[in-house]
C-alpha cells in the first residue's frame, strides 16, 4: 500500500493546517453510502497542479480525484486491476495507492464512544485513533459516482487490533482464513472475503470477555467463530466494525448464491474439525511434519498419547513419589487417570528397590506389586497390561496359565483396534474422539487402542530367550526394547509350548507367528518394529 505523501485529507476546510506543506484534500460524503467518500481538490499549490491532471476529473463544477484513474495509473505490464489494487496474476502481490487522513473521522466517531465489554480497552482505542484512516481508490458498487468514490479504510487501526489478539484468538482467525482460502473460495469465489471474516471476529471479540479466549477453550471458541459467520450469512448482515451503518452484506448475494453458501457453511460446521484437517493447508503441514518426525496438529488427542508414554519412560524419571505427585496435580482428571495407569504399567516391569536381590521374599513381594500394577494399568492399555501379566506368569514358570492369558489377550487383538502411532489417519482420530466423548479417555484407551510393547531396563519381565533382541533393538541406547504386541504374544505362546514340550503346538505357534509377520497384522511397518519381529522369528526358528 503506497500513500500519497504530498497530500493530506481533511473533513472540512476548517481543519486545514497552515503549518504543513502538504496539499489539502477535502472529504465529500454528501451523497455517498456509509463507508465511502469523494475526495475534492482544494487550493492545490501550483507545483502539484500539473501532476494531478492525470488523476482528477471535473464533476458538477468541482474537481475530484478519480479513483478509476488512480487504479489505472502506471499499470505495469503483466498486472491487472483487482478491486482497488494492481495485482499479479498468481495473487502473490497486490499494490494499492491511497490517500491518508491523520485524524479520526466523524463517521467513525461512534466507534470510539460506544459501550463495550473490555476489548479493546481505553488505551488501545486511544492508540488506534492516532493512526487516522486511509482512502482506497474503489467506489461503492452500483453508485452513479463509483469512479470518483473512495472506500474509507481502517487497515492501520485493524492491524493494531489484530496485534492485541490473544494466542487463541489468533488461532481462530487463522483457522477461519484457512477454511475460506482452501474451501469456500474454491467453491464460491469472492462471495466471502478475508475482510468479512476479520470484521465478524472483531464484533465477536468485542462482545465477549477476553478471559473466554484461552487455549483450554479452543474448540468452543472456534465453534463460536464459525457459528457467528453462519449467522451473519443467514441474515445477510455483516456490519462494518468502525462504521456500522455500512452493511457489508447488503445486496451481496443473489438468492441462489445465498442458499448455496449457507448450505456449504452448515455442511462444514457439521464436521468442522475433520474439514479443517482435510484442507490443503493442513495436508501439506502434516506431510511436512511426517518427514521431519516432529509433533503436528491433530483432530484428536490420539497421536499425542505416544508422547506421554515416552516421557513417563524416560530413564531420568526415577523418583516415583515425585512422578505420582505431579500426575495427581494434573488438572485434567481423565488425562491424570491415563498417565497414572501408564506409570503403573512401567512400574510393573521394575523390581522394587535399588538393591534388588533375588530371594523368595523379594520375588513374592515383586509378584504382589506386579499384580497390583496390572489392575491399575488396564486403564492405560488393556492389551499391554494383559501381555505383561502373561510375561509375569511365564517368569514364574506358570506356563499353562500364561497360555490361557495369551489366548484371552489375542482374542482382543482384532482389526478394529486402533494402533497407537504419531501418524494416525483422520478417520481413526475422528472415531477415537467420538468414542472418548462418550466413554471418556481412559476407557477409550483401554478397549479401543493397541500399543507396541515397551520393555525397560532391567527387563524384569522380558523372557531370557528374547534378551538377544535387546542388543539389536534400535533404541537400546536409551535402555528400551520394543516389540509389536501380537508378535510378542505369539512368541510368548511359542516359548510356553517349548517348555511344555508340545512339539506340534510349537510348530503351529511358529506358523502363526510367521503368518502374522507376513501379513503385518497390527504391526506398524517401521524399521523398529520390523527389526524386532525378525529377531523374534529367528529365535523361534532356532529352537525348533
Amino acid at each position: 500500500m503506497f500513500v500519497f505523501k504530498d497530500f493530506q485529507v481533511y473533513e472540512n476546510t476548517r481543519q486545514i493546517s497552515s503549518s504543513t506543506n502538504k496539499a489539502p484534500i477535502i472529504m465529500d460524503i454528501g451523497d455517498t453510502k456509509p463507508g465511502f467518500t469523494k475526495l475534492k481538490v482544494y487550493n492545490i499549490p501550483h507545483i502539484y497542479r500539473r501532476h494531478i491532471n492525470q488523476i482528477t476529473t471535473f464533476v458538477n463544477g468541482e474537481t475530484y480525484f478519480s479513483s478509476k484513474l488512480i487504479r489505472e495509473l502506471y499499470l505495469p505490464k503483466g498486472m491487472f486491476i483487482h478491486g482497488p489494487c494492481q495485482s499479479i496474476p498468481d495473487d502473490s502481490c497486490d499494490m494499492a495507492r491511497c490517500f491518508q487522513s491523520k485524524e479520526w473521522i466523524t463517521p467513525a466517531q461512534q466507534w470510539v464512544l460506544r459501550s463495550r465489554s473490555s476489548w479493546p480497552d481505553y488505551r488501545l482505542v486511544m492508540s488506534v485513533i492516532k493512526k487516522g484512516v486511509l482512502f482506497l481508490p474503489i467506489g461503492c458498487r452500483g453508485s452513479m459516482n463509483q469512479d470518483i468514490e473512495y472506500r474509507i479504510s481502517f487497515s492501520m487501526a485493524e492491524k493494531q487490533l489484530i496485534y492485541s489478539f490473544s494466542h487463541t484468538q489468533l488461532l481462530c482467525y487463522a483457522l477461519m482464513k484457512i477454511i475460506l482460502k482452501d474451501i469456500l473460495k474454491k467453491k464460491h469465489k469472492d462471495l466471502i472475503c478475508f475482510y468479512f471474516i476479520k470484521t465478524i471476529l472483531f464484533w465477536l471479540f468485542e462482545e465477549s470477555s477476553p478471559c473466554e479466549w484461552h487455549s483450554g477453550n479452543m474448540i468452543s471458541c472456534f465453534n463460536s467463530c464459525f457459528k457467528r459467520l453462519i449467522y451473519c450469512v443467514e441474515y445477510k448482515v455483516c456490519l462494518h466494525y468502525s462504521i456500522p451503518e455500512n452493511n457489508l452484506f447488503e445486496e451481496r448475494f443473489t438468492e441462489y448464491q445465498h442458499k448455496c453458501l449457507l448450505d456449504s457453511l452448515n455442511d462444514i460446521y457439521n464436521s468442522l474439525w475433520t474439514v479443517v484437517f482435510h484442507t490443503a493447508t493442513f495436508q501439506w503441514f502434516r506431510e511436512e511434519q511426517i518427514i521431519s518426525s516432529l509433533p503436528y496438529l491433530t483432530v484428536s488427542s490420539l497421536p499425542c498419547l505416544p508422547y506421554i508414554s515416552g516421557v513417563l519412560n524416560l530413564p531420568c524419571l526415577i523418583n516415583r513419589k515425585q512422578i505420582i505427585s505431579r500426575i495427581v496435580k494434573t488438572h485434567d482428571k481423565e488425562l491424570s487417570t491415563h498417565m497414572m495407569s501408564l506409570f503403573f504399567i512401567n512400574w510393573m516391569q521394575s523390581p522394587d528397590g535399588k538393591n534388588f536381590r533375588i530371594t523368595n521374599k523379594s520375588v513374592y513381594k515383586q509378584y504382589r506389586i506386579c499384580l497390583h500394577c496390572f489392575r491399575t494399568g488396564l486403564y492405560a492399555n488393556a492389551i499391554s497390561a494383559w501381555s505383561l501379566l502373561a510375561s509375569l506368569f511365564y517368569k514364574h514358570k506358570r506356563f499353562k496359565e500364561c497360555i490361557y492369558i495369551i489366548s484371552y489377550t489375542l482374542s482382543k487383538c482384532i482389526p478394529d483396534k486402533i494402533m497407537l502411532s504419531f501418524h494416525n489417519s483422520l478417520s481413526k482420530q475422528t472415531y477415537f474422539q467420538k468414542v472418548s466423548e462418550v466413554v471418556g479417555l481412559p476407557l477409550a484407551c483401554k478397549y479401543f487402542v493397541i500399543n507396541i510393547l515397551l520393555f525397560t531396563k532391567p527387563y524384569y519381565l522380558l523372557p531370557v530367550e528374547l534378551t538377544p533382541s535387546i542388543q539389536h533393538n534400535i533404541i537400546a541406547s536409551v535402555h528400551r526394547c520394543t516389540i509389536p504386541a501380537v508378535v510378542y504374544l505369539k512368541m510368548l505362546a511359542f516359548l510356553c509350548l517349548n517348555h511344555l514340550e508340545d512339539k506340534r503346538g510349537k510348530l503351529n505357534a511358529l506358523k502363526d507367528l510367521e503368518l502374522k509377520i507376513q501379513k503385518e497384522y497390527l504391526i506398524v511397518p517401521n524399521e523398529q518394529n520390523l527389526q524386532s519381529t525378525t529377531i523374534c522369528l529367528q529365535i523361534a526358528k532356532s529352537m525348533i
